[in-house]
């Protein structure tokens, strides 16, 4: 094997099969990066009754190896010319008369030699030089060339945009990494932070709570020692002879005396658990929520404009000022349009939107087509009457004497075939559009628009 890969040339180097030795027929390759004939590995794999790479021996997971086109491509073409080198040098002389091949005969549609001319054969025979019978083979060739060049043109095109789309894949998936745990960091300092006030809350009651015991224990021990005193005293008193005891009965009759009421167990001396861990998950939880907010629209990055900018967690469409350098993927538009993530095909929706100097709300249909979508909107720019006539019937400019939304309401009640704008700011409408929606609606925005967080509720629903 060795031998035959240091007498081989580059190419063919590339294209032989380390498990047969000859070029590749059907190649597949494994996730090592090694390639081989698909029979050869299968027969590998039948007799050593493990799904290994032959070279390197690494487990390959899956149960059918994906096929290497590249790698086919290239062996079919050195199969091929091989095969061209090896004709060109038996065909160029007659085999019957050992004369050089000139003439083509168009009946049998082969080469002949001149003796081949005049023989039985090919007497009666249509016979051509072949500098002339091969221009009427090389003029369909060439338009089948140029076709070729032009599909190659366009499979370079195609792997060009695919990869583009692999490089920004790599980019999404870090710029995406990269936003989710800046997120989840938000929530770690909060919990971090309700964590370290709620031991404290803990910590500060157990330490007023413990004083207070502590200064009732040192009362008690002072009162229970002058007991005790008192106690000794008058157990002396009543030892001494009769003489002695009625000598100081009056004293010992005082001091016996104790006005000390008796001492009662306070009532909330004891740790407030109830209130440190009653509900205690539901309880931050609910105070997190002045830190999340919920939009009920957001906005799909991959069908924004090259001209736009999505940002601030796919609520904002921004223009850009230069042309950012995004993948040519199907979904994409191209004008400075964006639509919503998801689409609705019933049920009643809405969602506020903040707009700027120039811009569209509303919902549209998403099709391959960007150019084909249907829009139902409204928009506000300076274009004229005859750009306006470039918009579809549904799509409606809003003019006003006074001064335009800056908060636009959108209200989609698809069933009933509703769609209507208001005027936060002002609390009025805007405009109505009634159609019957037949296909799933997306919402729809052109630079400028921000959507806005909706306010939401916790409902307790209490057993009956």
């Amino acid at each position: 094997m060795n031998r035959m890969a240091a007498n081989a040339s580059p190419s063919e180097t590339e294209c032989t099969c380390p498990v047969c030795c000859d070029i590749f027929k059907d190649p597949v390759m494994l996730l090592c990066g090694h390639s081989f004939c698909k029979h050869c590995l299968q027969e590998w794999w039948r007799q050593s009754r493990l799904q290994t790479c032959p070279v390197c021996k690494q487990m390959f997971p899956m149960a059918q190896p994906p096929r290497n086109l590249a790698l086919r491509n290239l062996s079919e073409a050195l199969r091929q010319g091989k095969i061209q080198r090896a004709n060109s040098r038996s065909t160029e002389i007659c085999r019957l008369h050992g004369e050089k091949l000139k003439l083509f005969c168009q009946d049998d549609r082969q080469l002949i030699c001149v003796i081949c001319r005049d023989a039985q054969k090919h007497k009666k025979h249509n016979i051509l030089p072949i500098d002339e019978a091969v221009k009427p083979f090389k003029v369909p060739l060439k338009l089948k060339m140029v076709h070729l060049k032009t599909k190659l043109g366009t499979f370079k095109a195609q792997k060009s945009k695919c990869d583009k789309m692999a490089r920004h894949i790599k980019l999404q998936a870090q710029q995406t990494e990269k936003t989710i745990k800046e997120e989840f960091q938000k929530l770690y300092q909060f919990l971090q932070a309700e964590e370290a006030a709620r031991i404290d809350a803990v910590r500060k009651e157990a330490k007023f709570k413990s004083v207070a015991m502590d200064i009732r224990v040192v009362n008690l021990t002072a009162e229970i020692s002058s007991l005790t005193d008192k106690i000794k005293a008058l157990e002396t008193e009543l030892k001494a002879e009769d003489v002695s005891f009625m000598m100081n009965v009056k004293s010992t009759m005082e001091r016996s005396q104790c006005n000390l009421p008796d001492p009662e167990t306070p009532s909330g001396a004891l740790l407030n658990e109830a209130k440190h861990l009653g509900n205690l998950l539901f309880t931050v939880w609910m105070k997190m929520k002045d830190i999340i907010q919920y939009t009920p629209v957001t906005l799909d990055p991959n069908t924004g404009s090259s001209l736009l900018i999505i940002s601030e967690h796919m609520t904002r469409s921004s223009e850009s000022f230069k042309m950012q350098p995004l993948p040519e993927n199907p979904e994409r538009l191209r004008s400075e349009d964006v639509f919503g993530s998801e689409g609705f095909s019933s049920g009643k929706h809405s969602w506020d939107v903040e707009v700027g100097d120039y811009w569209t709300v509303g919902v549209a249909t998403r099709t391959k087509d960007p150019y084909s979508k249907e829009v139902w909107g409204i928009y506000m720019c300076d274009c004229t009457d005859v750009l306006r006539e470039l918009y579809q019937k549904n799509y409606v400019r809003i003019v006003s004497e006074h001064s335009f939304p800056q908060k636009v309401s959108v209200l989609l009640d698809y069933d009933q075939g509703i769609l209507s704008f208001f005027d936060l700011d002002r609390k009025t409408p805007v405009h109505t559009i009634k159609y019957t929606f037949t296909e799933t609606v997306f919402p729809f925005f052109s630079k400028n628009a921000k959507i806005l967080p909706a306010e939401f509720a916790v409902r307790i629903r209490k057993p009956r």
